[in-house]
């Protein structure tokens, strides 16, 4: 399956929260947006507008950090959500470096954004995308998108959130200003997922617990085949 993106241009968002409703409505999340919990959600600001939504990244960190598995990354692109392992945890909240990730009181649950996934498997847009009245989102190949981001960002000197950020993302923006002046958190490039450090059997001295051990499992062993061996005593009538 293709990859795909979203591509976000604050230039031309007027901070009118379609998107906003529009993924509420999509997704029948009126409960949780009454208690201030969205997928997706615009913020105006005196510097520019910052968007509330996850940011697809390409090597998720909240996927490996889930102890539960709840969280998958597609091919595609979405992370997907398993609400049914969920336990509520926030382990995936903390380990974000955007912040995004949402535990919902009342249910326990991740709220979250997942790129309308069940729309884009059926070649459809995702709703936020579909609704934008000034068409300040994009949606399609991750490549094309990306290309189209660095073209404009290069030609209007504009500066590009979400492209490199954490390892890359599959939700990029494009806006004026500096991303920090709006909110947007400082991310280094590199994925922020943990690598598992090469175990130093030498220097922890599990080699000797291992052989020592081998060595004890040989022997008793050995014992027991010798045991075997051993012509049984015949036993006499009295």
């Amino acid at each position: 399956m293709k990859s795909y993106a979203i591509l976000l241009d604050t230039t031309i968002c007027t901070g009118c929260n379609s998107c906003t409703y529009k993924c509420i409505q999509e997704n029948r999340l009126h409960d949780e947006a009454s208690r201030g919990l969205f997928r997706t959600f615009v913020e105006i600001k005196d510097e520019g507008t910052r968007h509330y939504r996850c940011m697809l990244c390409r090597e998720p960190v909240c996927v490996d950090e889930c102890p539960e598995g709840a969280l998958t990354k597609t091919d595609y692109g979405p992370v997907l959500y398993d609400e049914s392992l969920c336990v509520g945890c926030e382990t995936c909240a903390d380990a974000c470096p955007f912040g995004v990730p949402q535990l919902d009181p009342a249910s326990g649950k991740i709220i979250r954004c997942n790129m309308c996934a069940h729309r884009v498997k059926d070649g459809r847009q995702p709703a936020c995308v579909e609704v934008c009245p000034n068409l300040a989102l994009s949606f399609g190949e991750y490549e094309e998108i990306a290309a189209i981001a660095r073209a404009r960002a290069e030609k209007e000197k504009l500066h590009i959130y979400g492209l490199t950020e954490n390892g890359g993302g599959q939700f990029i923006t494009i806006m004026k200003g500096d991303p920090a002046s709006v909110g947007y958190p400082a991310v280094g490039g590199k994925s922020a997922k943990r690598e598992q450090p090469a175990l130093n059997w030498a220097s922890t001295g599990i080699a000797g617990l291992a052989i020592g051990g081998l060595k004890a499992f040989s022997d008793r062993r050995a014992r027991i085949e010798s045991e075997k061996k051993k012509p049984k005593p015949v036993l006499k009538d009295e």
